[in-house]
């Protein structure tokens, strides 16, 4: 039995990929329960990124402070072209951010439910990548700054989606892509003063995951319609935890949960 906040998952590039489930001080590793009965208890408490405890969050994981004055929770973490970093322009804390957005980022495509565009921190695309529940991968850029990431993608996206449809994710594997081709067709959205910053590796990554069968129709879980999740895994992908009665359960999005774990 382990007891504490859930966290994302920790993952590892293997074939398939290794899955270490993390709540409170504990690290347990998923591929070794496939196939085993796993119960999930939520204590009803919710553990912000500051440290206090609530019965619940405010929004999107955060408590109402952090919400709108954490910068983990400021606008340019979703619109990553709004990052001002690199231009000496506070949005929250100028250090914290400084640190985040002012390093080498790519911008990638990936195949999860089919193409997508996205970005990332350079040496972090595998992580991405195993998040999104990718099957391949493939780099397209690397810029000096988050911001120049996002003005890329806002071309990009344009022309290819910037989604991943989850439940098509989870439903299988999807379809093989040429992802050197692709890049080719693409980077000729980049714009011109953009253009310096496309790389020539057209190494594609693949990877597979830890699921003896997917789902047929699926059902999310959450601790907001159900205290205690329990049922037989027989997969990970992505954030999921995929259960052998069609049902899932997205660890990413009850990161902070105060929650016993049972196996």
């Amino acid at each position: 039995m382990c007891q504490g906040p859930i966290y994302k998952m920790y993952t590892e590039y293997n074939d398939p990929i290794d899955y270490y489930f993390l709540i409170g001080d504990h690290k347990i590793f998923l591929n070794s329960l496939i196939n085993t009965h796993i119960t999930f208890e939520w204590t009803g408490r919710v553990e912000c990124i500051c440290g206090q405890q609530f019965s619940k969050f405010y929004r999107q994981n955060f408590c109402y402070k952090c919400y709108w004055n954490a910068p983990q929770a400021s606008q340019s973490i979703f619109k990553p072209e709004l990052c001002t970093a690199d231009l000496g322009v506070e949005e929250r804390d100028l250090e914290w951010e400084k640190e985040f957005q002012i390093s080498p980022h790519y911008v990638y495509l990936s195949n999860s439910s089919g193409l997508k565009i996205g970005i990332t921190r350079k040496n972090n695309e595998l992580t991405r990548w195993i998040d999104q529940g990718a099957v391949q991968g493939i780099v397209l850029a690397e810029v000096p700054n988050r911001r120049l990431s996002g003005l890329m993608e806002i071309e990009l996206k344009q022309h290819v989606s910037d989604r991943t449809n989850w439940r098509k994710m989870l439903s299988g594997n999807p379809t093989s892509l040429n992802l050197v081709d692709l890049k080719k067709h693409y980077i000729q959205y980049i714009p011109e003063d953009l253009q310096e910053f496309i790389i020539a590796n057209n190494k594609v990554t693949k990877i597979s995951y830890p699921v003896s069968v997917y789902p047929s129709k699926i059902k999310s879980l959450s601790f907001e319609k159900h205290n205690t999740i329990q049922g037989k895994l027989i997969g990970v992908k992505g954030q999921y935890l995929l259960f052998e009665n069609n049902t899932v359960f997205n660890v990413r999005s009850h990161g902070g949960y105060i929650s016993t774990m049972l196996f």
